[in-house]
């Protein structure tokens, strides 16, 4: 293939010790391990727990017992204490499995802004698709939302259950400079001997023309590669369907493609597989 134009010398994750987190992290220090990159591990104090012990009338309760009790400032920074000790031991374990360089950070403030602006100077932040909070159980958490809509770098939603060494990669292509990108960013990320399937919405030229283009930028010894052509679709639900028929592991498209960026928005949100939002 021609000189790849989507380099990661930096992956930040998002750590608060849910599943989704956790198997972020796991992906992100793989994805540094054979990528060469350094690791930032992000613990955020959530601002607006800590405000919640200023009401005086804010009690909680115990899910089993149903007992309440009064929320103590002193008990809510014991706790975040404990979890921030956990995320850092977290970061540690992965980060030697993986033999990585890693730094941890902790900031305090509302989770969604700072995780994005904690992760500014990475190439890559990686992100559980949902977080701890019971009311996100679908659909992208509260943090991953905000980090779709804002659009200031590349993002991966990931969820448990996958490891990059042994998906395939499925990659949303319509020709456009920004769905290039995203092809450059599989090639980064995939591993030798997976498949790379390329969906091809044929928005500017015909199916045949796209696959002979694709085909011709892809040296002997590149993985298997699997060409699927579908009608140029705008409508997310449709998308999403024809991505399940596909049945691969990561997903790789742009917000900045032929499609509007909201029909991207919504399949991001909707569909249930690790998907890499590309920006570049």
């Amino acid at each position: 293939m021609s000189s790849n134009s989507f380099l990661i010398r930096t992956i930040a994750v998002a750590i608060d010790c849910s599943p989704h987190s956790l198997a972020s992290l796991n992906t992100a220090a793989e994805l540094a391990g054979f990528l060469h990159a350094n690791l930032t591990g992000i613990f955020v104090e959530d601002i607006n727990l800590l405000r919640l012990a200023d009401i005086p009338l804010s009690r909680e309760i115990d899910f089993f017992s149903e007992k309440t009790e009064n929320i103590e400032i002193t008990g809510l920074e014991q706790l975040l204490q404990i979890q921030e000790q956990q995320a850092e031991t977290s970061l540690q374990k992965a980060a030697g499995k993986f033999m990585v360089k890693h730094t941890f950070r902790v900031c305090r403030g509302k989770v969604p802004e700072e995780v994005v602006i904690a992760s500014l100077e990475a190439d890559l932040l990686v992100l559980g698709r949902r977080g701890k909070s019971p009311t996100c159980r679908k659909g992208l958490g509260s943090t991953a939302q905000n980090a779709l809509k804002q659009r200031k770098k590349t993002v991966l939603f990931m969820r448990s259950g996958f490891s990059v060494q042994e998906e395939s990669a499925l990659v949303l292509y319509d020709g456009s400079a920004a769905s290039e990108t995203a092809l450059d960013a599989a090639m980064n990320v995939i591993r030798p001997g997976n498949t790379l399937q390329i969906l091809m919405l044929p928005f500017e030229k015909n199916e045949r023309d796209m696959e002979t283009g694709l085909s011709e930028r892809f040296a002997s010894d590149m993985p298997k590669i699997e060409y699927h052509a579908i009608p140029p679709v705008t409508d997310g639900k449709a998308l999403a369907r024809y991505i399940r028929m596909a049945d691969s592991g990561l997903l790789f498209l742009s917000d900045r493609m032929n499609l509007p960026s909201e029909t991207v928005h919504s399949l991001v949100n909707k569909i249930d597989y690790p998907v890499m939002v590309v920006r570049g």
